[in-house]
């Protein structure tokens, strides 16, 4: 199905270096960038918020780690607690 899309300069002299360098036309390109980036933002919004914390602050040198690993384990008793309190 045809598409127009209105590219500035700067964009379309990128898109055309791109082209030649793969030997590809300037559509293939559009039509395989679009897909990809519309499949990565769809992926993205069926992750959890939880998922999407977790990959983003991943356990390492930073101290991130710790606090997620903490966090979690805070949350889980905290959630523990409230349902031996409702179960009694």
């Amino acid at each position: 199905m045809p598409t127009s899309t209105r590219l500035d300069k700067e964009t379309e002299a990128v898109l055309k270096k791109a082209a030649d360098y793969l030997h590809m036309t300037k559509s293939d390109i559009v039509r395989k960038s679009v897909k990809e980036f519309c499949l990565r933002v769809i992926e993205e919004e069926r992750k959890t918020p939880w998922e999407i914390y977790e990959a983003v602050h991943t356990i390492g040198g930073s101290g991130h780690g710790k606090r997620l690993l903490t966090g979690s384990e805070t949350l889980r008793r905290q959630l523990e607690e409230k349902r031996k309190k409702w179960s009694l």
